[in-house]
């Protein structure tokens, strides 16, 4: 038998290159094991480190027992924060079931404990999503307040006049109910109007105001309008 033969027949494990694999393998394995173990080591320290944080934090603070928001106002809410130290959010949603203005959530809820400088947020209903037809309305609502000064009940007339808007009476009145407007203010506007272009007297601008053929404003916002006129 000759040299190759013999060399051929060895059992592999009798030959030089297995073994510097394995010892190859090994230290691979044994690298990779220190690294895991100081992953560990510090993912460990570090959460060891947080909860130590916290609860420094906590320790130094005061607990609040969180109140049943929905019985107060927004007011009511606000001032309880403030008293308690904690950070207020009010946001406001659409529902079908909430009439607009009234309480829809809390977070956290009522009686759970929280800390000075925590967060509390209290949802209110803007009432009913709108449809188009009734944002559209609520849009030439505004445009009648802001540019021409309009009473509510003229405004409402010429949103469901077939001669103005034509919009339907459900729309009109969305439109009516949310319309940024302060009706004192827009009488006023009209009363110097008539003041200052027709020359009335007071009373005739008074009738005027008040008048279903006029300007259809309450009794009230015309006296407004009257008593705060120049001399």
């Amino acid at each position: 038998m000759d040299k190759g033969e013999e060399n051929a027949k060895k059992p592999i494990y009798k030959k030089w290159w297995f073994w510097v694999i394995i010892v190859i393998v090994v230290s691979m394995i044994a690298a990779s094991n220190g690294d895991t173990q100081n992953n560990t080591s510090t993912q460990s320290t570090s959460s060891t480190a947080t909860a130590q944080t916290e609860k420094n934090k906590t320790e130094n603070k005061v607990e609040v027992k969180v109140e049943d928001f929905s019985k107060m106002s927004k007011k009511e809410i606000q001032k309880w924060c403030d008293e308690n130290k904690v950070k207020c959010n009010f946001k406001e949603d659409y529902s079908d079931s909430i009439k607009k203005g009234s309480f829809i959530s809390q977070e956290p809820k009522k009686s759970s404990s929280i800390y000075e400088e925590d967060s509390v947020t209290v949802t209110f209903s803007l009432g009913k999503k709108p449809s188009i037809e009734e944002k559209n309305a609520l849009v030439k609502a505004q445009t009648y307040s802001d540019t021409m000064y309009m009473s509510k009940q003229r405004i409402y007339q010429q949103l469901t006049s077939s001669y103005g808007e034509g919009f339907s009476k459900d729309a009109a009145q969305y439109a009516i109910d949310n319309v940024n407007a302060d009706w004192n203010k827009n009488a006023l506007q009209k009363a110097k109007e008539y003041q200052t272009t027709m020359n009335m007297s007071k009373s005739r601008i008074y009738n005027q105001l008040t008048s279903s053929y006029g300007e259809n404003f309450t009794k009230s916002q015309a006296q407004y309008a009257i008593d705060h006129l120049d001399d």
